[in-house]
């Protein structure tokens, strides 16, 4: 069992049990109280990005445009786990190194809006696979289209 298996949260209050009516995924992650990762993706295609989640990110130039929805689609394809068990907020009492803060988001498109928080340090554990699974998923499926962003606004 770990860490955070301990304070798994009780299913969300909602009639939402899948990723199936999810129109928007937002990831953001803040270390050290800087902000290194923010991805917004939306049915329509809708891309929003900045950094790379790392802790030394030094790339904070926010890039929004469309695409077509398979990064959209790509993401909602692991984000059940999420809803389902992992909804609300999470925090490390022993965390170690830098303070990080996680937040996995998901709107779904009646408006419901749920979070799953997470707050722990660079030398401990962090968020469990699933959480994890999602913030990867959303870095891959964006990476293509944040260096073409990134090669545009340098004028290349």
């Amino acid at each position: 069992m770990g860490f955070f298996d301990r304070f798994k949260s009780k299913p969300a209050a909602t009639t939402v049990s899948s990723a199936d009516s999810v129109a928007r995924i937002m990831v953001m992650l803040e270390c050290d109280g800087d902000q290194v990762l923010f991805i917004l993706l939306t049915d329509d295609g809708t891309i929003n990005r900045m950094g790379t989640g790392a802790e030394d990110n030094r790339e904070h130039d926010l890039y929004i445009g469309v695409s077509d929805a398979a990064a959209f689609q790509a993401v909602r394809g692991v984000c059940s786990p999420v809803i389902d068990g992992w909804i609300g907020g999470f925090g490390d009492p022993d965390a170690a190194g830098k303070p990080c803060k996680l937040l996995v988001g998901f709107q779904t498109s009646a408006g419901a809006e749920l979070l799953s928080q997470w707050e722990y340090g660079t030398e401990s554990k962090g968020p469990p696979t699933e959480v994890i699974a999602v913030v990867k998923r959303a870095v891959q499926a964006t990476a293509d289209w944040y260096a073409e962003q990134k090669t545009l606004s340098a004028g290349g």
